[in-house]
């Protein structure tokens, strides 16, 4: 079937990088990835004395265009290990380069664990904080509340530490879009390690509708709709005492590699010759769901990914817009006929405090889609649900497919105004910025 694991972005080997959906793709006039905290200092300096701008760069796993750095990219990869871990507080830090999984992999030895995440783990924390990663749960912190203390090298090579009692600056710089300098170093205040039961079901659309209006008192809930059918995956999960109870390896094997991601592979080739099968195609992959009930380490219930390539649509709206969206997205997606044989993933999260966190000042329903990429054309349907989610004031993930300009995002965000004078302050000759950066946060 020509399936193979796809995490994050492509490198060919003329040089030219291609982010995760295969949506947007540049080559760099330069690329470097410094040694140390001297040599990423040098690198600022001379981008900004030859008068361009620079982006720092993650893992890739990104839908939308920003993280493209058609002049200077700037790679982390090699500022990217756990600093300190302190058992008695809780506290790990860890350079901004660190991936999740690092990080992840570093608490569970100390027996510690992430207060919640979503569901890969392979981003850096830099690009998972700049664009305001979550999870899933009313409770549940983004990662953005989890940050206890960063560490930003700004556009002249200063490097300054914020924490909670900085205020303006610790709310700003959590969810940045890497425009207010590089963040070299993040603390976050982890839990102690924990255990999930997770509990998988088929739901209609209307139960789930009736769920969302009124979410019940759990500690995790994701609802998975697919376009032309009745059934929703609702899958639910509690923090438990009770011990891992679980499949064999080969069975979550076949279940998460074999089923899903074969399997939605396999939908989507279908689907791309013969769109009028895509409805007996989701009917099928929805009764190949089994309702499920395990007990396992809360890494292994939240890191369900997805290999399979694909574009992601996601807005945070009120929650009581939550039902409406969704079948607002659900309708332009079936009205325009678009072969998407893919879960698109509902979730709610909790009120965050971070300036440009989507999730801001409210609990929030995040209305998500996804369709296989590239060579499926989901524009106009997504347009439709966008214009939807905005009328009600929902806000755009920002690592994911949206149009939005800075004229029309400014009214959305409270603090935006807030954030753009900051940015001004810390970065008066624009360095962190790119096209797209231009677009979303306007130009310095």
């Amino acid at each position: 079937m020509g399936f193979r694991r796809a995490a994050g972005a492509e490198i060919s080997a003329d040089g030219t990088w291609t982010n995760f959906s295969k949506r947007h793709s540049v080559r760099p006039r330069r690329v470097v990835a410094p040694a140390d905290l001297d040599g990423l200092r040098r690198v600022l300096k001379e981008t900004a004395a030859d008068g361009s701008r620079l982006r720092v760069v993650g893992s890739g796993h990104s839908y939308n265009d920003v993280a493209v750095a058609p002049e200077t990219q700037v790679s982390l990869r090699h500022l990217d290990k756990v600093l300190d871990v302190d058992t008695a507080s809780g506290r790990v830090k860890a350079e901004g380069g660190a991936t999740l999984r690092t990080i992840r992999t570093v608490l569970s030895r100390h027996g510690l664990a992430f207060a919640n995440m979503g569901d890969i783990d392979h981003q850096s924390i830099a690009g998972a904080l700049s664009t305001g990663t979550h999870g899933t749960g009313s409770a549940a912190p983004a990662f953005a509340s989890q940050v206890v203390e960063m560490e930003l090298m700004l556009a002249g090579g200063s490097v300054v530490r914020c924490g909670a009692e900085d205020g303006d600056l610790f709310d700003a710089a959590r969810v940045s879009l890497g425009a207010l300098g590089v963040i070299v170093s993040v603390t976050l205040q982890a839990v102690p390690e924990y255990n999930l039961r997770r509990s998988d079901a088929i739901i209609t659309r209307d139960e789930a509708f009736t769920l969302l209006a009124d979410p019940p008192a759990i500690d995790h809930i994701g609802l998975y709709f697919m376009p032309y059918i009745d059934q929703v995956l609702m899958w639910t999960a509690e923090r438990t005492g009770d011990p891992v109870d679980k499949p064999s390896a080969l069975g979550e094997w076949f279940r998460d590699v074999v089923k899903v991601n074969y399997g939605l592979d396999a939908m989507g080739m279908v689907a791309r010759r013969a769109p009028r099968l895509v409805p007996a195609l989701s009917r099928a992959f929805a009764r190949g769901i089994r309702p499920e009930t395990t007990v396992d380490t809360y890494d292994k219930v939240f890191l369900r990914p997805l290999f399979v390539r694909h574009d992601a649509f996601e807005f945070a709206v009120e929650q009581a817009q939550g039902p409406e969206c969704v079948r607002h997205l659900m309708s332009a997606m079936e009205d325009a006929e678009v072969p998407a044989a893919f879960p698109c993933e509902t979730r709610i999260a909790p009120a965050e405090s971070a300036w440009l966190h989507p999730s801001y000042g409210r609990t929030s329903t995040w209305v998500g889609a996804a369709v296989q990429s590239p060579g499926i054309d989901v524009d106009a349907a997504w347009q439709e649900a966008q214009r939807a989610c905005v009328e009600v004031g929902g806000r755009p993930h920002w690592g994911k497919w949206h149009t939005l300009a800075a004229t029309e995002l400014r009214g959305l965000y409270p603090r935006w105004d807030d954030f753009a004078a900051l940015r001004t302050e810390l970065d008066p000759g624009g360095l962190f910025g790119s096209p797209a950066i231009d677009r979303i946060l306007g130009r310095v």
